[in-house]
């Protein structure tokens, strides 16, 4: 990366995520702090890459917000075939086993095989419904997914990878969604095992972390904690994580996370302005 330069990390959440990812980037394009096209580099995970995409293509988050934020849009999603509530012990017990990260994978992978109900062409048509086109918006846009051998794969402009399928990839949640087949490989959701993949914009004068979802404690490496740790790093409120409602999945909660996300970002104007 050039001289001071400056890549923005947008981490996984689900529809709430999008909601208030979406929300936060509107409020610091308003106040004239950041726009998302101006980074050097835009990682996006899962929540985080839907989001990176559609602002990218548009050219304003603020565009995408109004979008959101509409009556009409607030529900126009697809809504998974299982339950959060009964995938996510599931979920948690292989989270919390002492597998190694290529078994889990692979637990993670049959899980969404047994469970995730959804036709795959038809969850692929909803991830191509949050962005304008086909097309990469830029070669500085960085979207993760995880292979079935365990192994992160970051799709670029220059992997020869459509961009909804790239997104697809990375938004394929575990036991919620298909796994993702492009070229002959599996891929489920980038956020598997964190749901940031910060330590990937290390080598930046400057890191802006929007984090819907905390990361899980068991995989937080050394170089993933010393990069959010010199971050600029924005959370949900207390009261957006209560408006989030108990399902991030919901279609319905992301008009209103849009919202709340707004209301943190104008919050962390202070902050940002003492950097």
């Amino acid at each position: 990366m050039s001289r001071h330069s400056t890549a923005v990390v947008l981490g996984g959440g689900g529809l709430a995520g999008i909601g208030w990812t979406t929300g936060v980037l509107a409020a610091l394009e308003e106040q004239g702090v950041l726009r998302l096209g101006s980074a050097d580099c835009v990682i996006g995970t899962s929540a985080g890459a839907a989001v990176a995409a559609a602002v990218l293509q548009s050219g304003s988050a603020g565009a995408e917000f109004d979008r959101i934020v509409r009556k009409s849009r607030r529900g126009d999603e697809l809504a998974p075939a299982a339950a959060l509530a009964d995938v996510l012990p599931e979920v948690l017990a292989i989270h919390a086993s002492e597998d190694s990260m290529a078994t889990k994978t692979e637990r993670f992978t049959q899980l969404s095989q047994q469970r995730a109900g959804i036709d795959p062409a038809l969850r692929r048509a909803a991830v191509a419904g949050r962005v304008r086109s086909d097309s990469w918006p830029s070669d500085r846009l960085h979207i993760t997914s995880v292979r079935t051998d365990g192994s992160r794969t970051v799709f670029t402009s220059a992997s020869g990878v459509a961009l909804v399928d790239a997104l697809t990839a990375s938004c394929a949640v575990p036991g919620l969604w298909p796994v993702a087949r492009i070229g002959g490989k599996e891929y489920i959701d980038g956020g598997t095992f964190s749901l940031t993949n910060a330590e990937l914009a290390r080598t930046a004068d400057h890191v802006i972390v929007l984090r819907p979802t905390p990361e899980l404690p068991q995989y937080l490496t050394e170089e993933r904690r010393e990069t959010l740790e010199h971050a600029t790093l924005i959370e949900p409120s207390e009261r957006a994580r209560a408006g989030f409602g108990p399902d991030p999945f919901d279609p319905h909660v992301r008009g209103i996370a849009a919202i709340l996300g707004y209301e943190d970002g104008l919050a962390a104007m202070p902050a940002w302005l003492r950097r």
